[in-house]
């Protein structure tokens, strides 16, 4: 008995020590540390190469779980205790491939991890989403095994909930409030690696995902469905996996209505392999798939050559000559495609006859297909092209009966949904990488602005989801251009306001007189001129008509006065357009106008209408980003009376403005402005008197006008 065990303990010790040989490296050592922010810093040192984990965090039991692969632990503790308010305790494992570390937490939380040297820093912090759950009651925990039989204990792949690694721009901002819920939320996260075959695994960790995963493949693309299964909108994501040089190009993560869609972007010919290790927890292997070209191909092999022997001495010979001398040889009906062509310098002595035409076929590229007594001929390329178009073909037959359903279009026109390049036919080179398969076919309804496609279920479905997502209404833009005119003026004006009132007692009633421009006389047996009336001197002679010196007030008032008017025009027109959709508008006149033209002998005379508007022209084209870029022309024209020579003339004054212009989503943009200064003065006097030292300053008015004018562009796009 005695030796059995010890030859079962040698043997243990001899597996340990030749999986630490083949390891990369050994945890030696696991310090912890603490941060001001409440983060926990667990150091885990290596003694030689440093391998960076992978792992998973669950929240109930709230754990992290690291994995190491191909390293191994050499601490004499492998199971440590803390009394922290986050860390309770950490346990150290390993198997035949990996080490893993797991985390006990007291409360749900994240990590993220960093190289130092040879140590790997794992940052630990409480969860940002965590949630409030129901008080449950305490468990007492079990009595702890010794550190020992702890380390022995194989680890299981078992997930219960995972969630995202937080980033390290996340680490300091912590949440301002928690959600309130009885459950928690539903949690997905993805994680890829190579492994030694050069195979890309992806590791799909879902909470709550009782049920399997729907699986399907469009041509380069792995999509798995997570039926009702809702994603976050913060843990949607996209991987670009295309340096590790495996099939897997891209893994991307994205919600999809209420469903989750995992979708793997491959290259090249490969096969998938999927496995479940735990419920909700599912590993999806591509691996990479040698390609087994069939008879007549490129083959590595070595070959037998069992032709008769014959000797060839050409130089700058066409291949087409070559080829019918083999046939002739050889006793077989080659025929050779267009596209074999090209030039040959051939010394062959005592070639088997097959061996000279697979020279041929190598030197030029080109591939044979063998039926019967008959080889084709083809380029290698055009001979894969044909074999790929067949295997399609078939592949096509296979997956079900047509059926023909119509499927109407709501929002956009049918004629534009077929425009898509995914519902072309195929493409110039033959290849087929649309929707439509090589039997489908697309009818279009114009009066019932219907689709009716005929192909298979699975085309029709693809159908409706492209439709689902082409037919939405467009984007709407309220364009408002404002045309601001401004006209400032100064003047300055001295003069003398000249005016008298009169009253006189006319049988018992009261009779005024006076003079100046609002005076009148009224009717019956009194006559009455209003007070205070006054004129601007100079004043003309007929105001003067009524002047009488009576018994009263003979006022004289000097006046200066100097003011400043300003006075604006707004001119508003505005329009609604969809998105890149040009719109037009405009309110105006057409005003005749007489052409003469000389023609043969004499002058004709036509007449011409020319527009006079308040016209706004535009298009807008609204980014991704929120911005509105306008294409965009205003026009206000005025008619208006224009001096030509002694005559008065009809003409069209204009404003115009033709411009392109970016401006945010309810911004206001000028886009141009006119302006415009006209200076003058006046003089007025009463002849004679007006010149006397005396009077001069109350016989006469001067006044001095400097009216500047603006016009300014102003553009207050909205989007609807």
């Amino acid at each position: 008995m005695n030796t059995k065990l010890t030859k079962i303990i040698s043997g243990l010790f001899v597996a340990t020590a030749a999986f630490q040989t083949a390891s990369a490296g050994n945890i030696t050592d696991i310090k912890v540390s603490s941060l001001p922010n409440k983060q926990k810093i667990v150091k885990v040192s290596f003694d030689k190469e440093i391998v960076n984990p992978t792992g998973f965090v669950t929240s109930s039991p709230a754990r992290i779980a690291l994995d190491f692969e191909q390293t191994g632990i050499s601490m004499d503790q492998q199971v440590l205790e803390y009394a922290d308010p986050l860390l309770s305790k950490i346990s150290a494992a390993q198997n035949s491939s990996r080490a893993r570390l797991v985390l006990n937490l007291n409360k749900p939380g994240q990590y993220n991890t960093e190289v130092r040297g040879n140590k790997v820093w794992i940052f630990i912090n409480e969860s940002d989403d965590t949630v409030s759950a129901p008080a449950r009651p305490a468990v007492k925990a079990a009595p702890a095994a010794p550190a020992k039989q702890q380390a022995a204990a194989p680890f299981t792949e078992s997930v219960v909930s995972v969630s995202a690694p937080f980033s390290p721009a996340k680490q300091q901002a912590a949440a301002s409030a928690k959600q309130q819920a009885a459950t928690p939320a539903k949690q997905t996260n993805i994680d890829f690696r190579k492994d030694g075959k050069n195979a890309g695994i992806i590791e799909l960790a879902a909470l709550g995902f009782a049920g399997q995963p729907d699986i399907s493949q469009q041509h380069d693309h792995i999509i798995v469905t997570l039926k009702n299964h809702t994603l976050p909108t913060a843990l949607q994501r996209s991987l670009d996996v295309a340096d590790f040089k495996t099939p897997v190009q891209k893994v991307t993560l994205k919600r999809l209505n209420n469903d989750t869609q995992l979708i793997i972007t491959t290259t090249g010919n490969w096969e998938l392999v999927n496995k479940s290790a735990a419920p909700g927890y599912f590993t999806f292997q591509v691996l990479p798939k040698k390609q087994n070209l069939e008879s007549g191909g490129v083959n590595n092999a070595p070959k037998t050559f069992t032709g008769r022997k014959i000797s060839l001495d050409f130089q700058d010979v066409e291949i087409r000559t070559i080829l019918q001398i083999l046939a002739k040889e050889s006793g077989m009906n080659i025929v050779a495609s267009d596209s074999v062509s090209g030039k040959m310098t051939l010394s062959l002595k005592d070639v088997p006859w097959d061996q000279a035409l697979d020279l041929v076929m190598q030197a030029r590229n080109l591939d044979m297909r063998q039926q019967g007594n008959i080889v084709n001929m083809a380029p290698r390329r055009a001979a894969c092209q044909r074999q790929s178009l067949l295997t399609s073909g078939k592949r096509h037959c296979r997956s079900g009966r047509a059926v023909f359903p119509k499927l109407p279009i709501e929002i956009q026109k049918c004629g534009r949904i077929p425009q898509h390049p995914a519902l072309d036919n195929a493409d110039t080179t033959g290849n087929r990488n649309t929707l439509v398969s090589g039997r489908g076919s697309v009818l279009i309804d114009p009066a019932t602005n219907t689709l009716i496609v005929t192909d298979t279920r699975s085309v029709i479905e693809k159908f409706r989801k492209l439709i689902d997502e082409l037919d939405v209404p467009a984007q709407q833009v309220m364009i408002e251009a404002r045309i601001v005119e401004a006209a400032d003026g100064f003047s300055r004006d001295l003069g003398v306001k000249f005016g008298a009132t009169g009253r006189k007692k006319l049988k018992n009633e009261t009779s005024a007189f006076g003079w100046g421009v609002n005076s009148g006389f009224g009717g019956g047996d009194k006559w009455e001129a209003k007070p205070k009336s006054t004129c601007r001197l100079p004043c003309r002679k007929q105001h003067f008509a009524g002047a009488r010196d009576f018994s009263g007030a003979l006022n004289l008032e000097l006046s200066a006065s100097e003011s400043l008017s300003k006075t604006k025009t707004l001119a508003n027109p505005r329009v609604l357009t969809q998105n890149r959709k040009e719109a037009k508008i405009e309110s105006g006149y057409e005003i005749p106008f007489t052409v003469t033209t000389r023609s043969g002998g004499g002058n004709s005379t036509n007449t011409e209408l020319k527009k006079a508007v308040l016209g706004l022209t535009v298009t807008a084209n609204i980014t991704p980003d929120g911005q509105i870029i306008m294409t965009v022309k205003i026009n206000k024209d005025s008619p208006r009376q224009c001096a030509s020579g002694n005559n008065t003339i009809l003409c069209i004054s204009t404003k115009s403005l033709n411009t392109q212009a970016m401006v945010e989503n309810g911004g206001t943009l000028i886009v141009g402005g006119i302006y415009e200064e006209n200076n003058g003065n006046t003089l007025t006097k009463v002849p004679l008197l007006a010149t006397s030292p005396l009077s001069a300053t109350s016989l006469k008015h001067s006044g001095k006008n400097r009216p500047p004018r603006t016009a300014d562009f102003q553009l207050p796009p909205r989007e609807l």
